[in-house]
């Protein structure tokens, strides 16, 4: 489901909280993680605003479905975590949106009313009121969510409920 981890970055992006002294050694862990997991990352070293993305994901699973959706979603993600490419761009998210048939008028249509904004909101709500503090979260019927990056053994125990 969308989430929108830092809702506040300005359009243009925004610093990571992290000192040029921190930042080697997280980068080197988020490597680590993905690692673990078998997914490639070069972390960016600027937050963006994901909103358009979020919005756009919404375009395309309206008009191609919850699979296409995941697998938009998958490309942006990669994208940012990967190519380092600006997801705050029009052009960059239309560009991904054009395989789900979706054209660069519709995505800039889309944005421009909001129209799937109401989607996003509402999914933020849900997503807090279940106790999702960042990215990834993994949650279940009758259980508080799980977030962030963490060793694969951690996520294996935590649904096994060995440990919260």
């Amino acid at each position: 489901m969308p989430f929108e981890l830092h809702a506040d970055t300005p359009p243009d992006g925004a610093p990571k909280p992290f000192s040029d002294a921190q930042w080697p050694a997280i980068a080197h862990r988020l490597r680590v993680l993905a690692q673990q997991v078998g997914v490639p990352i070069e972390p960016p070293r600027r937050n963006v605003n994901s909103r358009l993305a979020l919005e756009t994901g919404e375009l395309v699973r309206a008009r191609a479905g919850d699979e296409s959706s995941a697998a938009f979603h998958h490309a942006v993600s990669r994208a940012f975590f990967v190519d380092g490419a600006d997801i705050a761009d029009l052009l960059v998210i239309a560009n991904l949106a054009a395989p789900f048939g979706i054209g660069e008028e519709e995505v800039r249509a889309a944005w421009a009313s909001h129209a799937y904004g109401r989607a996003i909101d509402e999914s933020m709500l849900a997503a807090r009121a279940a106790g999702v503090s960042g990215v990834p979260a993994f949650g279940w019927p009758g259980s508080r969510a799980i977030s962030g990056m963490m060793e694969p053994q951690r996520i294996v125990a935590v649904l096994q409920g060995t440990t919260g």
